[in-house]
């Protein structure tokens, strides 16, 4: 089922798009709903992060190494 979208487009972007569209014989709706469908899902990461979240230990040598210790400070919450 098709449904009706209002969007707000920079005028420059809609006649790049139109024109990008008319020479390939498409409706421009048809490219935006390309581009949508192509999205990522959205809770993909919260699910990556649910299945490995506390799955790896590290042991305290390892938090000696000034790496390993800033990219827990910036990676781990």
């Amino acid at each position: 089922m098709k449904t009706k979208l209002t969007l707000y487009v920079d005028e420059a972007a809609v006649k790049r798009g139109k024109a990008w569209a008319r020479r390939r014989k498409i409706p421009l709706s048809k490219v935006v709903e390309s581009h949508l469908n192509r999205l990522p899902v959205l809770d993909a990461g919260e699910r990556f992060l649910a299945k490995w979240q506390g799955a790896f230990e590290l042991d305290s040598a390892a938090l000696e190494d000034e790496r390993v210790a800033a990219i827990v400070a910036k990676h781990v919450r």
